[in-house]
């Protein structure tokens, strides 16, 4: 694999991918299964307990998915007179595969969105569980109306599940994006940083690592398919994982510590001495 496509490192048990270079802006196939390859490794990884990713590009995330390749795409594609009636059979390609490790394996991925992500990169991003954005002037959206297209990579899905549909049709439909404050306001993004979002992102990666990794899994599984599970059924598997925690290791030895702590000011939330019960 080239090194301007990805880079990858582990630190503190948070695998770190740094996507593309300062000569490499622009999402692709290449990018897209070397990310699916190196994010299938980490999810089977016991020893990592979170994933980050960022760009490796000054002022970008990713900027968005490359239009020469969509064009080389395109244009075969139109002389050869196949159609796409709404009923044609979906196939998962490199892109989905990346999205949906993002979005099903048992640790938290943040992306730290360090400059431009549009179209096809904020599409990515929006498979991560938490996107952290660092203050400046570049923009994050879906622009893909400006093109005459759609978004193509589960924009159109997940940004209704994560900001609401009227929200989500008001961005789609205009194709304006916006800065990254403003993306904090609309909940494109959790939050907007005057920093590095790669040091928040960390930040918050090294807290989560901190937490009993079958908790954080189990967290991630119940919200993440709330929105698509019957209430009554996500209630009763909300409380046997409840219970299940309740009764392993680490988790009696966390509500022990608490116990003993014996907090009772008003100020001061659940606290657990992470030296005395984690045990990496």
């Amino acid at each position: 694999m080239p090194a301007d496509v990805l880079a990858t490192h582990v630190t503190d048990r948070i695998a770190v991918i740094t996507l593309g270079s300062p000569t490499r802006i622009y999402f692709d196939a290449e990018m897209g299964d070397a990310l699916t390859a190196a994010l299938d490794g980490y999810a089977g990884d016991s020893n990592i307990r979170a994933v980050v990713l960022t760009g490796g590009a000054p002022g970008y995330f990713a900027r968005h998915f490359s239009i020469t390749s969509l064009i080389q795409l395109a244009e075969p594609l139109r002389a050869s007179g196949r159609e796409w009636p709404d009923n044609a059979t979906y196939n998962a390609g490199f892109f989905d595969r990346a999205m949906a490790l993002c979005e099903s394996m048992p640790k938290p991925v943040v992306a730290a969105i360090s400059g431009t992500c549009l179209a096809g990169a904020f599409e990515f991003a929006l498979s991560c569980d938490l996107r952290i954005a660092e203050d400046g002037d570049y923009l994050i959206g879906l622009p893909e109306t400006n093109l005459g297209l759609v978004p193509g990579a589960g924009g159109t899905q997940r940004l209704p599940r994560t900001i609401g549909a009227p929200a989500a049709l008001m961005h789609i439909l205009m194709g304006d994006a916006v800065n990254p404050k403003e993306a904090a306001r609309l909940g494109l993004v959790h939050e907007s940083v005057s920093g590095k979002a790669l040091d928040r992102a960390m930040e918050i990666a090294r807290r989560l690592a901190s937490r009993p990794p079958e908790s954080v899994a189990a967290i991630k599984r119940l919200v993440r398919n709330a929105t698509e599970t019957p209430l009554a059924q996500g209630l009763a598997l909300e409380r046997n994982l409840f219970l299940k925690l309740c009764i392993s290791d680490a988790g009696l030895a966390r509500m022990r510590s608490y116990e003993a702590a014996n907090i009772t000011s008003p100020a001061r939330s659940i606290e657990v001495d992470e030296r005395k019960v984690n045990r990496g």
